[in-house]
């Protein structure tokens, strides 16, 4: 079983990398369980929680950190980016970092939308491809 775990700030963002997720999970029958959490920040916490309970194979970290007018992006950014940096580093299973980082809406809606590029697809099958990997090297 996959965990997903989604922001829900920026939310029409992460409602279009979540559906291209699990419409790919679903396309593989894969069975997934999904939690929501506020904002991209409490992410990191909630992720590490998932990876200690050891009931899953691999974990999908969904989010949109949009830049505004004052270093907030900065600080959420570099906070998000290595604290799953560091779990991902230990983890006894493959995390997936799909919090998009950009400059605007309108660049995330075009990385996010599954009639776009549909990177929540492309974080569905990375985490397929390397829960394999994992089960390969263990």
């Amino acid at each position: 079983m996959i965990a997903i775990v989604k922001s829900n700030f920026n939310q029409e963002v992460t409602d279009a990398l979540l559906k291209g997720c699990i419409d790919c999970l679903n396309e593989t029958s894969t069975p997934f369980e999904l939690f929501e959490v506020p904002g991209a920040v409490e992410t990191v916490g909630f992720s590490n929680k998932l990876v200690a309970a050891k009931k899953y194979a691999g974990l999908i970290v969904i989010g949109a950190v949009i830049k505004g007018d004052t270093d907030h992006y900065e600080y959420v950014c570099d906070y998000v980016v290595q604290g799953h940096a560091t779990l991902a580093a230990t983890s006894p299973i493959p995390i997936i970092f799909g919090i998009l980082t950009t400059q605007n809406e309108e660049l995330a809606l075009e990385r996010a939308l599954p009639t776009k590029m549909n990177k929540g697809k492309e974080f569905a099958i990375t985490a397929l491809e390397m829960i394999e990997l994992y089960a390969k090297a263990t």
